[in-house]
């Protein structure tokens, strides 16, 4: 017998997993496209095509195209798709090649490389060619549906009124109608409440529920049954995780060498998510606080600044500030408002109205934005002072004046040569440019022996003083920040203006230092190479000495203070330790007492933890564009503000701080279309695994239009103009006659529609792998409800009994187990989870460890009470197990065929069979948790 129920646990588990096609074809095409588009064109077009282009051909190789790369050229094929270690393309690149180096000044940088070894194994996907540029498109992009204005819609009139249950009925019903296609039957009520309590809180329905329901015959039964489940507190835990799967939230930070790889608070922004979501935060709220929490009126309750991990748990990409602030961009266009502007890091947008220089606004306005060394703790108003906790306080001050000291140790180290040597430092740093990537830096560094880790420092320190808004009006780096914005065609006029006014305001309040203005009394300089040298020049008459020794010339001496003293120009004051810890010990003690003070305070601050937030930075960055994406080639400035196409012609640069509190609120201003129309599509489709726009996340002007238009806009209206409450949008669609309707294949309407496009049937959907452990540890009754705090492994034994959603989820090493069910990548805000058919799943079932726990731990609990109402008297105790065990996983009673064949097969005094691991009735509790009854909604 335990034979049959292993083949039938196989069967099972098979079918389980033939039942949910993958759809991920289209998303993951469009997907490749802009990861082409964001991290390899540049690329090809900077370092390559001047090469291997139309024009030349070295080698016989040209790559402005997929088919010439694979061709190839006098050495053969460039690269072979999905395989990197083949192709002569990546070879040349990472220089292990024993004659083919590229491109010939100089390797990539290992980022860049990465890139393209993850872009041959996606298959080397090459994106279309590019339009006309945005200004030369003769379309209005207002005409485009998405970015119409968003307007009330009339309900359209249907035949069958009756069947309009909420104004969401009436636009499915009028274009079934106009198909000639009718909806399908209402779902038995067993179906529906079990239908609308995982979709809701991500746990099946008891068996006494689902009996109270079907009991319940009065008109407003089920709409009691949702206003149940949306008061639950599981309700905020299931609904919170799809926003997580948008905010790209993970506990990790990705790679990043040397430091803690942790984010310790990041179970802050996944608690304030599922608390928002309980409390039906109004969502135009929940995304201001996301964004600009530190910078609104919170009274006493400091939680809502742990809203700003939204911005703050993304990938670290080895702390490159460019990648980083570019995902944020990327966050906010793709989470929020449905459009790609990534893809204008490098050019205008090629199909989606959206101008580089709107990139750049939004980079400015994420430039100007830091995160503070300390970040702030949180606590609960009204609750007095944890005696255990305030004990540890002087362990967290003590652990935190020995990091502190090491730092300042390393900085006044970094100070020190920098009051002998800061002109050399000053000199280079100008000779590339203050691009830090600069194939020269090395050798330059080498010429002059400086410290390689030194110079990039310094380099930090001129760029945030000559970059930030009041750079024109310092008395030490004025005239050169005045100098770095003038355009290359346009330098020696300008600087012939520049230096008059500093001969006017010479030695004035807020004009030039004396000898700064005197560097150019002789006349302007010809380049910013040679204000660069000359400014370098008058470093070197400040340096050397003790800064208490004064200069027999007072100008000398107050320059030197302005440079060399306390908040200086070559102060390393306000800097990041990690400019100024770079030998390897040095890392190393950094981290150990990093460490310290991290274990000090959570023993300390206890569940309360610390929110990730920004502050905006004293001095806002001026955002320049970068010439195609170069951090290296500043080009025109450009003002922080929103997006022109969702502005229109009165759009006003950003006024207070970094601009973030005004780029929320523009987010969810009434007149932004955009907003409200991809939230209640999002909703839509985590309703019905399929939503009316098949890209959430795409809405420019390549997606393909909404299957029902004025469906979305009047649920995105109702969104806006009803208090942005998501609950209520629940409502609206769940108890309408479209989500009511059965889930059974028809055949003749299938062959018309085979993706129910229309919403002619409710679709059967897979649980995700939350509801699915979740739904295991409900039925086995050990399910612990305990909410918050500190992530867990999910993995490792003794095998926790909390909901998924506090499993420990690292962006680099994500447990296998996540990616058999079809996790999200926390790489980046993802749209929808695809649905793949793998063997591993099936198996995870029938194998794993945390299963036959739970059903072995189910199973004790029904030896205990076979009833579930206290001992047994029944004469057949076998039958009533059965019985109880199919209430606990199903929710019903077994037929008469299942009830006979299970009670044989668990029936104790059969005897045990060799190889049996498992008592038999959790056997049969395990074969039960493997169905598609259990494991599919209907």
């Amino acid at each position: 017998m335990s034979q049959a129920i292993g083949r039938l646990s196989i069967s099972l588990a098979l079918l389980a997993g033939l039942s949910s096609p993958a759809r991920a074809g289209d998303e993951a095409r469009r997907a490749a496209g802009e990861f082409f588009e964001a991290s390899i064109r540049p690329v090809l077009s900077e370092s390559c095509i001047n090469c291997h282009g139309p024009k030349k051909q070295s080698s016989g190789l040209r790559l402005d195209s997929r088919e010439a790369i694979l061709k190839g050229g006098d050495e053969g094929p460039a690269l072979v798709p999905g395989k990197p270690g083949e192709s002569l393309l990546i070879q040349a690149l990472e220089h292990t090649h024993e004659e083919l180096k590229m491109p010939p000044k100089g390797k990539l940088p290992a980022p860049t490389i990465a890139a393209f070894r993850r872009w041959v194994e996606m298959g080397a996907p090459w994106a279309e060619e590019p339009p006309a540029p945005v200004a030369a498109r003769a379309a209005d992009p207002k005409q485009h549906w998405a970015f119409a204005p968003l307007k009330p819609v009339p309900r359209p009139a249907v035949r069958d009124p009756g069947w309009v249950k909420t104004p969401v009925d009436a636009f499915i019903l009028a274009r079934l109608e106009k198909e000639g296609i009718r909806p399908s039957e209402p779902a038995d009520r067993r179906t529906l409440i079990r239908r609308a309590t995982i979709d809701l809180i991500g746990i099946p329905p008891t068996a006494e529920e689902i009996e109270a329901f079907e009991a319940d015959r009065s008109p407003q039964a089920f709409e009691k049954v949702v206003d149940r489940l949306l008061a639950s507190p599981l309700y905020g835990e299931r609904w919170g995780r799809h926003w997580l799967d948008v905010a790209r939230y993970a506990d990790t930070k990705g790679y990043v060498f040397t430091e803690d790889r942790l984010y310790p608070y990041a179970y802050t922004y996944r608690d304030f998510v599922v608390d928002a979501f309980n409390e039906d935060r109004p969502f135009d709220r929940f995304v201001i606080e996301q964004l600009a929490a530190d910078q609104l009126e919170l009274g006493p309750d400091p939680r809502p600044l742990a809203a700003m991990g939204f911005l703050t748990v993304g990938r670290r990409f080895l702390n490159d500030q460019n990648e980083i602030i570019d995902d944020r961009i990327d966050l906010v266009g793709r989470g929020l408002l449905g459009l790609s502007l990534s893809c204008a890091r490098c050019h205008d947008h090629k199909f989606d109205p959206i101008p580089s220089e709107d990139y750049y606004s939004l980079y400015g306005v994420f430039a100007s934005s830091v995160e503070p060394g300390e970040l702030p703790r949180l606590h609960r108003p009204g609750l007095g002072p944890d005696l255990e906790a305030e004990a540890h306080r002087p362990k967290v001050e003590m652990a935190r004046k020995e990091r502190d000291d090491f730092v300042a140790s390393r900085r006044a180290e970094v100070e020190r040569d920098f009051r002998v040597r800061f002109s050399a430092y000053f000199r280079v740093a100008y000779a590339v440019g203050l691009n830090m990537r600069s194939p020269k830096l090395a050798a330059l560094a080498a010429e002059r022996k400086l410290e390689p880790h030194r110079l990039r420092a310094a380099m930090v320190l001129l760029k945030r003083r000559t970059e930030r808004a009041e750079a024109v009006k310092d008395p030490v780096v004025g005239p050169l920040a005045a100098f770095a914005k003038l355009p290359k065609d346009k330098f020696a006029s300008g600087a012939a203006e520049i230096c008059r006014s500093l001969a006017t305001n010479a030695g004035k309040e807020g004009g030039p230092h004396p000898l700064v203005a005197a560097l150019f009394k002789d006349g302007p300089p010809a380049s910013m190479d040679e204000a660069a040298g000359r400014f370098a020049g008058l470093l070197a008459t400040v340096e050397g000495g003790a800064l208490e020794r004064p200069f027999a010339d007072p100008a000398r001496d107050s320059l030197r203070a302005l440079v060399h003293g306390a908040g200086g120009l070559a102060s390393m004051a306000n800097v990041e330790p990690k400019h100024a810890i770079h030998a390897q010990p040095d890392i190393e003690k950094y981290a150990e007492l990093e460490n310290a003070l991290k274990a000090a305070e959570a023993k300390w601050t206890g569940r309360a933890g610390r929110a990730m937030v920004m502050h905006d930075s004293p001095h806002p960055v001026e955002p320049r564009v970068f010439l195609r994406g170069n951090p290296g080639r500043p080009g025109k400035p450009v003002p922080r503000q929103f997006l022109q196409v969702l502005s229109g012609p009165e759009r006003k640069p950003f006024q207070k701080g970094s601009g973030r509190l005004e780029l929320a609120k523009a987010i969810v201003d009434p007149t932004n279309p955009l907003t409200a129309r991809v939230l209640a599509n999002r909703i839509w489709g985590w309703h019905f695994g399929q939503a009316l726009v098949t890209t959430p996340s795409d809405f420019g002007l390549r997606c393909d239009p909404p299957s029902h238009p004025d469906l979305l806009d009047d649920l995105a209206v109702a969104l806006r103009d009803g208090g942005w409450s998501v609950k209520d949008l629940h409502r609206r669609i769940m108890l309408s006659s479209t989500y009511q309707q059965r889930s059974d294949l028809r055949p003749d309407v299938h062959e018309r529609d085979p993706q129910n496009r229309l919403v002619w049937r409710f679709n059967r959907q897979r649980l995700d792998f939350e509801a699915m452990r979740d739904s295991v540890l409900a039925a086995a009754g050990t399910l612990d409800r305990t909410m918050g705090g500190p992530s867990i492994m999910l993995g490792e034994p003794p095998l926790t009994t909390r909901r998924t959603i506090y499993g420990f989820v690292d962006r680099q090493n994500l447990d296998g187990l996540f990616r058999t069910f079809d996790f999200a990548i926390p790489d980046a805000t993802s749209p929808k989870r695809f649905v793949t058919t793998v063997p591993q799943q099936a198996l995870f079932l029938m194998n794993s460890p945390f299963v036959q726990e739970q059903a072995t731990r189910l199973a004790a609990s029904l030896e205990r009470e076979p009833s579930g109402r206290g001992p047994t008297s029944a004469p057949d105790p076998s039958r009533d197990r059965v019985r109880v065990l199919y209430r606990r996983v199903l929710g019903r009673e077994p037929e008469a065929s299942e009830l006979e064949l299970a009670a044989r097969f668990v029936d104790p005094r059969r005897p045990k069979e060799a190889g049996e691991s498992l008592p038999r009735l959790a056997q049969l509790a395990q074969v039960l948790l493997l169905t598609n009854e259990f494991t599919f909604v209907d």
